[in-house]
């Protein structure tokens, strides 16, 4: 019988990301499982790489001072391009929120965040049509990370820790004992490959983390939706 003290499931960059930083903590019995030939096939490959701290809520604004800060100074190269990150509103209303979230932004230590008026934009972002613009918010030190590089990153700092990967590796079910909420402790996942001893388990399966949840009895509020983009240059 095959054992691992921590199973993550996913091996996407927010698996690669908890293996990482499990390793560095000391952790030596670590086992990625993804259920693909090769990781990113996900959404991590299809990720723009967009990063920034010009959020509204606390705990976001801080989460991604602590990511920004990381990029910048961590020891693989994640591709970081401080281009920054343009909002820009066509209502007073819209407006005046922007300008709300700049004051919480600054007073969590964000820096290089700024209330800009539509003939700054205009300068910013030359393509944009401005004529119902009142203006905005611009972060500097927002930008771009490349995910895949991050991913490869993390992943080869984890199995110098100490993890492991398996590909090709697909979980069906997690196994529980016990009462309490989700059926009690987590004891094993069943994969396509055979049962897997483990006594914690992170799923980091991106949209399908309500379906493989569900099979310890956890509903994950995790709804897919689609997003859009438009490339200019």
């Amino acid at each position: 019988m095959r054992k691992a003290e921590i199973i993550i499931i996913g091996a996407g960059v927010v698996g690669a990301s908890v293996a990482y930083h499990l390793a560095a903590g000391g952790a030596r019995d670590v086992l990625i499982l993804e259920r693909e030939a090769s990781q990113g096939a996900g959404s991590t490959g299809r990720a723009t790489g967009g990063v920034r701290a010009q959020f509204e809520t606390e705990i976001n604004i801080k989460m991604s001072l602590y990511s920004l800060e990381f990029f910048r100074e961590c020891d693989f190269d994640c591709e970081y391009d401080p281009r920054g990150y343009l909002f820009f509103a066509t209502d007073e209303k819209q407006f005046e929120y922007l300008k709300r979230n700049v004051e919480t932004q600054r007073r969590l230590g964000v820096r290089g965040v700024e209330v800009v008026d539509r003939k700054t934009i205009s300068e910013i972002c030359p393509i944009l049509n401005c004529e119902d613009v009142l203006g905005g918010t611009f972060g500097a030190n927002d930008g771009f990370i490349n995910p895949l590089a991050v991913m490869r990153g993390f992943t080869e700092k984890a199995l110098t820790g100490g993890a492991r990967i398996e590909y090709e590796t697909e979980v069906h079910s997690i196994e529980t004992a016990g009462g309490g909420r989700g059926g009690g402790k987590v004891t094993a996942v069943e994969t396509n490959k055979g049962r897997i001893e483990c006594e914690t388990i992170v799923v980091c399966t991106g949209a399908r983390a309500r379906e493989v949840a569900l099979t310890a009895g956890i509903d994950l509020p995790v709804e897919p939706q689609r997003r859009q983009i438009v490339w200019a240059k």
